[in-house]
Formats: structure tokens, C-alpha cells, sequence
């Protein structure tokens, strides 16, 4: 589902994609969405802090299931350089090891 956020951003329908999070925020609250795909969500409508935001309470609540790629994953590429993303990186990637 991101790539299609990253599809409708990078076309210029944000509303559209607003649109489809608000869906996806409703849903949330009566089943699992998880915090990384929110992230990606939230970053590619470029709401970087809310982004971080979003990983951050992943990673305080163990819901790391797709951390594996935290350091490549092209979709995250406008967090890097942050110093709060890249904090976060170097924490996943330390307790990974």
C-alpha cells in the first residue's frame, strides 16, 4: 500500500492520498496496521515528524517486524539526514547485532 501513496504523491493527488489514509487510520482502530507502513505512508506525504514519530513508537513497542530494512528501504530516503531518524537507525541496527 505505500508504493500506491508514493504513486499518488509523486502525481501530485495528495487529497487523494489523504484520502486513502484516512481509510487506513480508520481501519487501524479496529485491526493491525503496522506503525512501519505508516511511516512510509506519513513520508511520503511528507510528514517527516510524524513519520519518525511513528517508527519511534514501533521500535518503544517491539513491533520491529519490518526493521530489517530501515537502513536501505528506498520509501525512507527523505528521513535520512534527519538526526532523530538516523538515531534510530543506529538503535535497530545495534540491536540487531
Amino acid at each position: 500500500m505505500p508504493q500506491l501513496f508514493f504513486s499518488k504523491c509523486e502525481n501530485g493527488q495528495k487529497d487523494q492520498a489523504q484520502k486513502i489514509l484516512g481509510r487506513l487510520n480508520e481501519e487501524a482502530t479496529s485491526h493491525y496496521v503496522a506503525p512501519y507502513a505508516l511511516a512510509l505512508v506519513q513520508t511520503a506525504l511528507g510528514d517527516k515528524d510524524r513519520a519518525i514519530e511513528e517508527l519511534e513508537h514501533a521500535y518503544q513497542e517491539h513491533e520491529t517486524n519490518y526493521f530489517f530494512a530501515i537502513k536501505v528501504d528506498p520509501m525512507l530516503d527523505d528521513l535520512r539526514g534527519d538526526p532523530r531518524f538516523d538515531a534510530l537507525v543506529q538503535k535497530v541496527i545495534g540491536a540487531t547485532k
